[in-house]
């Protein structure tokens, strides 16, 4: 009685594991399908949503060259200092970081009070980045006039440094 008991005990434990094991190999199988079928489906959407108001084109016929002309000039500080992409996308952090991107760390003090480039967060932002950024509004503002703030020049060379530096390694 006892090797009945044990025996049936012993199938009914390879039972569970089959079972287990059937429920596991379908799991697995569904999954592997899902994601292949996924890639059949068509070119996934390659942009980031946006919100009402917001475009990926804003300047494209006021100034269709803008993200050319940051992308070209980054390119060449990069050959020479790659580091300057650091402190340009720094520079973007310190002026979004308290009250929104306004480009308000560009500009210099006045009579009436420090700037937002003085106060005390911000004295450690690389000299050269401001540079930079001075030199390519100059150059939007040659090309296209004064249709492209300060601040979207200011992302724009952030984006564009980091992209251009993840590509030297």
């Amino acid at each position: 009685m006892v090797m009945a008991s044990s025996s049936s005990s012993s199938s009914s434990t390879s039972n569970k594991n089959l079972v287990l094991i059937i429920c596991c190999a379908v799991l697995i199988c569904s999954s592997i399908i899902s994601v292949s079928s996924a890639n059949f489906e068509g070119p996934a959407e390659k942009t980031v949503p946006l919100t009402k108001g917001l475009s990926w084109q804003f300047y494209a016929k006021s100034c269709p060259s803008a993200e050319s002309i940051i992308r070209k000039e980054l390119k060449k500080i990069f050959k020479n200092d790659i580091a300057q992409a650091a402190g340009l996308l720094r520079l973007h952090f310190h002026d979004c970081f308290v009250q929104g991107c306004d480009g308000s760390v560009l500009l210099d003090g006045s009579a009436s009070g420090p700037s937002e480039k003085d106060a005390p967060p911000n004295l450690t932002l690389r000299a050269t980045a401001f540079k930079i950024i001075n030199d390519l509004r100059a150059l939007i503002h040659k090309k296209c006039g004064r249709v492209v703030s300060c601040a979207d020049i200011t992302a724009l060379a952030a984006r564009d440094s980091v992209f251009l530096v993840s590509n030297f390694f």
